[in-house]
């Protein structure tokens, strides 16, 4: 290794070798481990939780989330496999976005069941042309057989793309289904569109996990300090000559990412693809590069206009008053914690409850 990450002998290879190193890089910085941590926690105590939703922004580094829980399972389950060569710790697809208005449940179906390539399953009987009932059961059949930890589902918002309110909750209640009957949970995977899908039901509620990745805020200031400490890190590990001067340029990074890690790491890869296309000798990027491919300012301002609202959703929080009121309870104050009744007191059988006598002239003085 030389002062920067990358291996030193890569300078000496060619521009193809080194545009795969760093399109294969990735770094473990603190929202990405977060994350990663509650879904491996989420997956390795919450058996009875059948569905996990993982959302966040476009460009948020969910791509790598995946490939590092994989890594993990991999990893965790070398062992066991020796004695259960049929199974295979994870599985998964991305959801394939409807030509029309309704999602396509035999596209699904046929996509899962080759993902998890089933030594039990005849690939050769189902193909399709088969009804969907019959792909169905053979998927079912196939998670039975395989076991994995979790199956995902990757871009998970198409499953939401439907023409009708009443078909939107049938599609979670799919998935499911089909997590229950094969005891595999189903990892749902996309942008903020997904959260139509979390509480469509009082079961769905009851059997689901709820996992937000968030971008990097420009309102934290631990946040942007994080955010060029990962700007500084993708800089040493350009395989390039000399060292980018990036972190100099933080702001403008940040401004075209929204804050978004994938976003980031993508516009840099193609910077450097370019680059040495262009010039095999290339030895820095420097700011005129990252204009040249930095994201368009119109789509920045698309992209980040449906982020801040989707976040401010997030942000309204049900008061628990709310739940109260619900179920019929007497509301809490804040400051002040509910009042015991006193309880009264009975009075003995005959006698009689006490009563004001009159004073002074009256008719009763005598």
């Amino acid at each position: 290794m030389n002062q920067n990450g990358f291996p030193s002998d890569l300078l000496k290879k060619p521009p193809a070798d080194r545009i795969a190193y760093f399109n294969d890089y990735t770094m473990a910085h603190p929202i990405l481990a977060d994350v990663i941590q509650k879904l491996m926690s989420c997956i390795q105590e919450s058996a009875d939780n059948s569905l996990i939703f993982i959302f966040g922004p476009t460009g948020v580094g969910k791509s790598t989330l995946l490939r590092r829980v994989s890594q993990k399972l991999i990893k965790a389950s070398l062992s066991g496999l020796k004695s259960n060569k049929g199974r295979i710790p994870i599985a998964g697809i991305e959801a394939v976005a409807p030509e029309f208005s309704n999602f396509d449940w035999k596209d699904f179906y046929w996509r899962a069941f080759n993902a998890l390539e089933d030594p039990f399953g005849d690939t050769r009987c189902l193909s399709p042309g088969h009804s969907k009932l019959k792909m169905r059961v053979a998927l079912e059949s196939a998670l039975r057989n395989r076991q994995p930890d979790i199956f995902y589902v990757d871009e998970a918002q198409n499953l939401g793309k439907v023409s009708s309110g009443r078909k939107l909750r049938d599609q979670a209640d799919c998935i499911k289904s089909l997590a229950n009957l094969s005891s595999v949970q189903f990892v749902l995977v996309g942008t903020y569109e997904l959260l139509m899908l979390r509480n469509l039901s009082a079961q769905l509620c009851r059997r689901s996990i709820d996992i937000h990745f968030p971008r990097y805020q420009a309102e934290l200031p631990q946040d942007l300090k994080v955010f060029r400490s990962i700007v500084h890190t993708f800089q040493q590990n350009l395989p390039l000559a000399d060292e980018s001067d990036l972190v100099e340029h933080w702001e403008f990074l940040y401004e075209r990412s929204m804050g978004c890690v994938g976003i980031l790491k993508n516009w840099l890869s193609r910077t450097l693809t370019n680059n040495l296309k262009e010039d095999k000798t290339c030895q820095k990027i420097q700011l005129k590069d990252l204009e040249k491919y930095a994201p368009p300012l119109e789509k920045c301002l698309v992209m980040v206009a449906e982020i801040r609202e989707e976040e401010r959703q997030l942000d309204n929080k049900v008061n628990s008053s709310d739940l109260r009121a619900a179920l019929g309870l007497k509301a809490i104050s804040a400051d002040q914690p509910e009042q015991t009744p006193t309880k009264k007191t009975r009075r003995a059988v005959g006698k009689p409850a006490p009563q004001r006598r009159p004073v002074g002239g009256g008719q009763g003085a005598k």
